[in-house]
């Protein structure tokens, strides 16, 4: 059964609300839900979205399990969480970077509830789930021009680990609006109660860096201080599938999930409030760079085939060039932390993910880097994105990669200063300018 949820509220959602509880491995998937509609016929030549279902992919897992292949590496198992450590260590995922979700957003959903969330790692290729006592470890893997790449692979004890690609399965969910409708990631914030069932009655919120704290985290455990703002985290819904309620006061400013979970079961005691704000920002970039580049191969491709003469001699027609620039500002637009979520209170996480993070992105001559966190109005010190050091970022089409680095140039020079940009202030653009002509060659060149 396929259940298609719409998109409006009222009683409409009361009616399906039961019935969906008995439907949840169709409807729900990795970090979120929605309908699937990947996959759009063209007649005239093979699309993007074509390519990442039939195209070699070179993503994290790949390399890994060639590696296995050939023997030349073997991956420890252990009691507890099996594989889990050594694919972490591999894939170089920090084990701070956890983050735990108890809804049932997963292909594996009977092993997930409030006492036993998902546990989520992530570095800025690739994102790790491990479920205690679940068959599979799920991962997302992001091949540098199609975007994240799903996988299981089966965890218990086994010479030569195999990492099976999956397509529709997930994309059921990572392809979808909250992904902006190409192969991608998201975080859904939902009124979860104790066995893990989100009420959808209640409705529910997609999750980026641009979210208020108040419609955050619903269904997540999140350990750290947050001073008086208030988020959605930590405590099961409570009340029938129309009218739970989350106890927000109850659940803020948790730094101890030993009252709610088995901290034992997992690689550390913390949902590090710092490594999801983090996460919400990296996604949100990922998606753009990926749906960029979609957008930008399609129009090359139509070129090539509607106007040859153009697209041979390097001078693209009026059309394609703007349907260039206009795919890539929204991703400008994240890269620069436009519309951010002004923090009310300081923020500090509990795990020692910000100290690490904190030194994770290139120093300029002055010892800035754009991964330095600020934590009190804002996530990061600098306004830009640690994604722009990113392989997906320098594997854009060049003429994407041209015009991305054009408009920051623009932008970030004081030449373009109208809005939405204006929320950038003359220091903003002098120390990010500063800091990406020492760390990052390819837009210094663009200058």
């Amino acid at each position: 059964m396929r259940v298609r949820l719409s998109p409006v509220g009222g009683a409409g959602y009361g009616g399906l609300a039961s019935a969906c509880r008995k439907h949840w491995r169709e409807i729900v998937c990795c970090l979120g839900w929605a309908p699937l509609s990947f996959g759009m016929v063209q007649n005239v030549a093979p699309t993007s979205e074509d390519d990442y279902l039939t195209g070699a992919v070179s993503d994290p897992v790949v390399a890994l399990q060639a590696r296995i292949y050939t023997g030349s590496l073997k991956l420890a198992y252990e009691p507890k969480q099996g594989f889990l450590r050594a694919i972490l260590h591999e894939l170089k995922i920090a084990p701070s970077s956890q983050i735990l979700v108890f809804s049932k957003t997963s292909l594996q959903t009977a092993y997930i509830a409030a006492a036993t969330p998902r546990a989520v790692y992530f570095n800025d290729r690739t994102y790790v789930g491990w479920i205690k006592d679940a068959p599979n470890i799920e991962i997302a893997s992001v091949d540098p021009k199609r975007g994240p790449i799903f996988y299981t692979v089966r965890n218990t004890p086994r010479p030569r680990p195999n990492f099976i690609r999956q397509t529709m399965d997930c994309l059921q969910c990572h392809e979808s609006s909250m992904t902006n409708h190409v192969p991608g990631l998201a975080a859904r914030s939902v009124f979860a109660g104790a066995d893990g069932l989100p009420r959808l009655a209640n409705g529910s919120y997609s999750t980026t860096y641009r979210s208020p704290f108040k419609e955050r985290w619903g269904g997540w455990y999140v350990t750290g201080k947050h001073g008086e703002m208030r988020h959605m985290g930590n405590e099961p819904a409570t009340g029938g599938d129309t009218d739970s309620k989350i106890d927000t006061d109850r659940g803020a400013n948790v730094t101890d999930l030993r009252p709610y979970i088995d901290v034992d079961s997992y690689l550390t005691p913390h949902s590090d409030i710092v490594s999801l704000m983090v996460a919400e920002l990296q996604m949100d970039v990922q998606n753009l760079i990926t749906k960029t580049s979609f957008l930008a191969r399609d129009a090359l491709r139509d070129e090539s085939i509607f106007s040859p003469d153009e697209f041979k001699s390097g001078k693209l027609t009026p059309n394609t060039i703007g349907r260039i620039q206009h795919a890539c500002e929204p991703l400008i637009q994240s890269l620069l932390c436009i519309d951010e979520f002004r923090l009310t209170s300081p923020v500090t996480g509990t795990s020692g993910f910000e100290a690490e993070y904190s030194e994770s992105a290139p120093k300029d001559r002055k010892g800035r880097s754009l991964s330095q966190l600020d934590l009190k109005s804002r996530l990061l010190r600098y306004r830009c994105s640690p994604m722009i050091y990113s392989t997906a970022i320098d594997s854009l089409p060049k003429e994407a990669k041209a015009q991305v680095f054009h408009r920051l140039a623009e932008i970030l020079t004081g030449k373009d200063v109208s809005a939405p940009y204006d929320q950038l202030t003359a220091a903003d653009r002098q120390a990010i300018l500063e800091i990406l002509k020492d760390t990052k060659p390819a837009f210094a060149d663009a200058l």
